[in-house]
């Protein structure tokens, strides 16, 4: 490859000399962002939006390689002619529309571009041809235009045709003249006829010719200028989908695939795909955000492993592939489906809904994530970087708890909680728990379940009601992850630090987010909180407690939300929020989360998580006590930096917990589980003074988020295998 070539082909225009369609009436407002992985990535709010962008790009690489580029190409045929690789699927027939509308007059399409296709099929009935595609969707509208905006005589002369020729003629021409495409015909006449020995044969010379045409033309190494494909839900990149064994092969070429019996296809292979000079991926459409976020995400498994699960991975391979690629996704493309967990309470038909990750291997884990005060979105990175074995479902609060007095209102979600963990484990599933935040509170009252009141004492596991040990048994094979899990007693912890904030930013003194020196002392081998970490009912938020008793709360804090919602329609605002310069993940929590927030709910959770501290802090160490009793597998994770959520506290229990364990093992000659504390470190040596990012962990904004979110799965998918090995080991990090 000329480096030298594709780098002038990566330089955008200068301001001053914008091409034609980049004015600014141009229909598109996305902006691309370059991922921390390399590649660069548009969202936009629908696809033809995402396909206006994606051609304003393409312009650009034409330019490029007509002002410059083609002079330093590879042989004649490069510098003569634009060469672009095509898939198929119906999501490039938008790009082929926006091409049209966009790039009709500012490209010379007959004289300078030249198509070739990624792959054609025999005996697929249900798979359309991409040559077929890019006649019907780009050849033709592309004809009628030149033909009906005064281009007719500039049209034929190109040609080489005479003024009488009909628009058959002209279409055909350009056919002709401008696609090198696949022969199939021959090939599903002799399947057509059952003679499978002889289709093979045909195809096989089919795809020899064609890699022969190829190579003649712009090299042995197959780069095209540029290559357009759509990317399927499971990561299918061109012809190939996962586990098809042809991934391995990665000297460019054409081979024939067997994608289904009775049923051949001719594809350029993994190393044409990887050899482009610039990839565009247009995606659009429900449940694609699974294999987007596989492409963005580092992993520890093998990597040829992870192609043949998602053969989009093909393109994290280096950098300089990475960098290549230029994705262009609509919204919708980055939703998940809902599943539902029914269940009665109180008498009343209930529900808990989850947006879910389907996982692809039987028998793995199932994990429920709970989302923190930030909203359901808080999970978005773990939906797409959870190992894609796994089933993964981030759940719903409901609206109900929005109707519960304060004490209700968490032993109402630990209900849901419970319904969905046992009725998961009924099917033979490991459950494994996360919780973010405030969800520390519902994993609290999840564990007080199994007593018969808060204040009675933990009962022998034998002498528990048969429904509890079924949910002490899930909990024991899936373990609970506690993801900066909040309690009263970081109250004091963010007090501290927004004293420290105020002088730092009145007198200059130095940042320092640790908060307490200490939060808990022994007390006959019970923990009570120091005088410092000490929460009283003084400390409990008495004016959104009583703000919310008055009628006038509710219509007041709704009005807010249908102001913002409205806010959020402006599709200005939309545009904004999904190109701020963060990781593509996070790029639509803000979007998506305020659009589905309710700041009504969210009052009456922190009130009721404030409610009464000295009570709840009380329950937080019962829980503690619980969880080492039935042995449960326990993984505290944080930054040491939070500045709502002490490192320090969740430490201090980590060492009680395994003492509590050490001692219960010694009483029943069991083995403790996995007991682990990490914590996350910055990037940075001087803090900053932001006081949200550490605590957000999976939904940071900063620039660290990605890095943040592989530590994150990466202690998640570490801690919940163990588990499912052997849970035999206690361990204590910091990572780096």
């Amino acid at each position: 490859m000329n480096s030298s070539y594709v780098n002038r082909l990566k330089q955008p225009f200068p301001e001053q000399a914008q091409p034609p369609w980049r004015r600014d009436n141009t229909p598109h407002s996305s902006r691309l962002v370059q991922e921390q992985a390399g590649m660069h990535v548009s969202i936009s709010s629908d696809l033809p939006e995402a396909a206006a962008h994606a051609v304003t790009v393409l312009g650009e690489k034409y330019e490029a390689w007509l002002e410059r580029g083609r002079y330093a190409a590879w042989g004649q045929y490069k510098r003569d002619y634009f060469t672009i690789a095509v898939g198929g699927g119906n999501t490039l027939k938008a790009q082929y529309r926006a091409m049209v509308e966009q790039l009709a007059h500012q490209v010379d399409w007959v004289q300078r571009v030249r198509f070739f296709v990624l792959e054609e099929s025999a005996g697929e009935d249900k798979r359309e041809s991409p040559g077929a595609s890019l006649i019907e969707n780009f050849i033709q509208p592309l004809q009628h235009k030149l033909l009906s905006e005064g281009g007719r005589r500039k049209l034929l002369k190109g040609l080489g045709l005479g003024g009488g020729a009909s628009e058959n003629q002209i279409l055909e021409a350009m056919k002709q003249r401008m696609i090198n495409g696949l022969h199939m015909s021959a090939v599903r006449g002799a399947i057509a006829a059952g003679n499978r020995r002889n289709a093979l044969q045909l195809a096989r010379n089919e795809a020899a010719r064609y890699q022969r045409d190829i190579q003649r033309k712009i090299g042995a190494s197959m780069e095209f200028h540029y290559l357009i494909s759509g990317i399927g839900k499971k990561g299918d990149l061109g012809a190939f989908s996962p586990y098809m064994p042809e991934l391995a092969e990665r000297e460019p070429g054409a081979l024939v695939l067997r994608p289904a019996p009775g049923a051949l296809r001719i594809a350029l292979n993994r190393g044409v795909l990887v050899n482009a000079e610039c990839l565009s991926l247009i995606v659009a459409g429900s449940l694609k955000l699974q294999a987007l976020g596989r492409f963005e995400m580092e992993e520890v498994t093998d990597f040829e492993q992870t192609v043949m699960e998602t053969p989009l991975r093909m393109l994290r391979e280096s950098s300089e592939i990475a960098e290549k690629v230029y994705v262009f996704s609509d919204e919708q493309a980055l939703h998940f489906d809902v599943t539902e967990f029914g269940y009665i309470e109180d008498g009343q038909q209930m529900s808990v809904k989850a947006e879910t990750r389907e996982g692809e291997e039987r028998g793995a884990p199932h994990i429920l994530l709970l989302h923190g005060f930030m909203g359901l979105f808080s999970f978005t990175n773990l939906l797409v970087r959870l190992p894609s074995a796994w089933t993964v479902s981030a759940l719903h609060r409901g609206s109900h708890a929005k109707t519960l007095d304060n004490d209700s209102i968490f032993p109402h979600y630990a209900h849901g909680v419970r319904e969905a963990i046992l009725d998961l484990s009924r099917k033979g599933q490991k459950v494994p728990i996360a919780g973010h935040s405030i969800a520390g509170c519902i994993f609290d009252h999840l564990l007080l379940t199994l007593l018969d009141d808060y204040e009675a004492p933990i009962k022998p596991y034998a002498e528990l009601a048969s429904e509890d040990r079924e949910l002490v048994d899930a909990l024991r094979a899936g373990g609970m992850i506690h993801l900066a899990t909040w309690a009263p007693a970081d109250g004091p912890h963010a007090g501290r630090n927004i004293a420290n904030l105020k002088a730092n930013l009145k007198d200059n003194e130095t940042l320092d987010y640790s908060g307490l020196d200490a939060f808990y002392v022994s007390d006959n081998g019970d923990l009570t909180t120091t005088e410092e970490a000490t929460v009283t009912e003084k400390d409990g938020l008495q004016g959104l407690d009583r703000f919310l008793a008055t009628p006038l709360a509710k219509p007041i804090i709704n009005a807010v939300n249908v102001v913002l919602r409205s806010l959020l329609n402006l599709r200005s605002v939309q545009q904004g929020m999904l190109n701020t310069d963060s990781p593509y993940v996070m790029r639509l929590v803000g979007n998506r989360l305020l659009k589905t927030a309710s700041f009504y709910g969210l009052c009456k959770e922190v009130n009721a998580a404030m409610h009464d501290p000295e009570q709840y802090q009380q329950r937080h160490l019962k829980a503690l006590q619980i969880v080492a009793a039935y042995n449960i597998p326990h993984l505290s994770l944080l930054h040491e930096d939070d500045f709502l959520v002490s490192a320090r506290r969740h430490e201090e229990e980590y060492r009680y917990l395994l003492k509590l364990k050490r001692k219960y093992a010694r009483k029943t000659g069991e083995a403790p589980t996995t007991t682990r504390y990490v914590a996350l470190t910055r990037d940075s040596e001087e803090l900053p003074r932001d006081p949200l990012n550490p605590h957000l962990l999976i939904m940071s904004t900063s620039s660290e988020g990605n890095r943040l979110a592989r530590q994150i799965t990466g202690e998640i998918t570490r801690f919940v295998e163990e588990n499912m090995r052997d849970g035999r080991k206690q361990v204590k990090t910091k990572v780096a």
